[in-house]
């Protein structure tokens, strides 16, 4: 699991810029000591855990970066970046970037919050895979239409061509990421 965390990150790391770039500082110290990686566990909505640490990328809403542990709270990415050195122990991350929820990747890594109440955890298993599903679809949907238009085209049917381009346009329109 360490390694599969420590390949997510450089890979999240080559891909996302975050919007608080001392926020990188924190993933950086853990892909230089893979061995704190196993006290570091992925999960979403990590606010409600007693060591927390939220990270925004640019591209999604919401808050930039948090990092809780017990009754301090900060949101100076230093700040947090020296406390965790300092303290080892567990500590639940939420990672926010653009297109997370069909990120085969982060899929790989994320864990169940234990402090997160069940309902939520059910409700937000229920939406991801409604919109892992709404994304295959769209992918499936997109692949027929470029089969469908190359076919137009060596047909050299343009009424035919038109009429699927816009089709595609939608679908592309409509997609997560």
């Amino acid at each position: 699991m360490v390694e599969r965390k420590k390949n997510f990150l450089k890979r999240f790391l080559a891909h996302h810029t975050l919007r608080k770039r001392e926020a990188k500082w924190i993933i950086d110290y853990w892909l230089r000591h893979p061995e704190k990686l196993g006290n570091v566990h992925f999960v979403t909505n990590a606010s409600v855990s007693p060591r927390s640490l939220v990270m925004t990328a640019y591209g999604f809403e919401g808050e930039p970066f948090r990092y809780r542990r017990g009754d301090l709270i900060t949101v100076n990415p230093e700040k947090a970046y020296h406390d965790i050195r300092l303290h080892d122990g567990t500590i639940y991350v939420e990672l926010n970037f653009q297109g997370m929820m069909i990120d085969e990747s982060w899929i790989d890594i994320v864990e169940l919050n234990p402090f997160e109440p069940v309902a939520e955890i059910k409700d937000e298993v229920t939406n991801s895979a409604q919109t892992v599903i709404r994304a295959s679809v769209a992918q499936f949907e997109e692949e027929r239409l470029l089969v469908e238009i190359d076919e137009a085209l060596d047909r050299r049917d343009e009424k035919l061509f038109r009429n699927l381009t816009s089709k595609l346009h939608q679908v592309r329109a409509s997609k997560l990421f």
